[in-house]
């Protein structure tokens, strides 16, 4: 005899699908993929936009399925997950950034870090630091790279 109540509930999270994260882990699940998202280099693949996106729709209850949430917890949650991200991934690159960078024998790696210090300096932290937060890659590359290239921890957290 077959349940049919178990034939609807999803047996895995699809971490690449907004409503399912949402879904599973509610508020929770944004603090957590906008941190990964932002600190960690291997979260750039995450739907954070899409996440904040489909968070708001269920703010809103435009989607009539699936669970409602709060604006203030989702506001709270996406701020407190991309700032704890982001110095996370400072720490990381002024621990580790330098030593790494020194040891790599990639060209392009070089000329990349070489190419953000350029960037940096010509435009200033402060602008490089905000601006990268709209873009998707960039956002997370910028954290580890700006604690590796030394930028100022008081800059860097002010405009983060």
């Amino acid at each position: 005899m077959a349940l049919p109540a178990l034939a609807a509930v999803p047996l895995a999270v699809n971490l690449l699908d907004a409503q399912s994260l949402l879904s599973t882990f509610g508020v929770l699940g944004i603090a957590v993929v906008m941190f990964a998202e932002t600190g960690l280099l291997i979260g750039f693949f995450l739907p954070g936009d899409s996440l904040l996106f489909t968070a708001g729709l269920l703010c809103a209850g435009a989607s009539g399925q699936g669970p409602s949430l709060s604006l203030p917890a989702v506001l709270a949650a996406a701020a407190a997950g991309a700032l704890a991200g982001a110095q996370c991934g400072y720490l990381i690159g002024r621990q580790a950034g330098a030593s790494l960078l020194d040891r790599s024998r990639s060209r392009r790696l070089h000329e990349g870090a070489e190419r953000a210090g350029e960037l940096l300096e010509r435009y200033g932290h402060a602008k490089a630091i905000v601006l990268a937060r709209f873009v998707p890659v960039v956002r997370t590359v910028l954290n580890p790279l700006a604690g590796a290239l030394e930028v100022p921890a008081r800059v860097f957290t002010l405009w983060q």
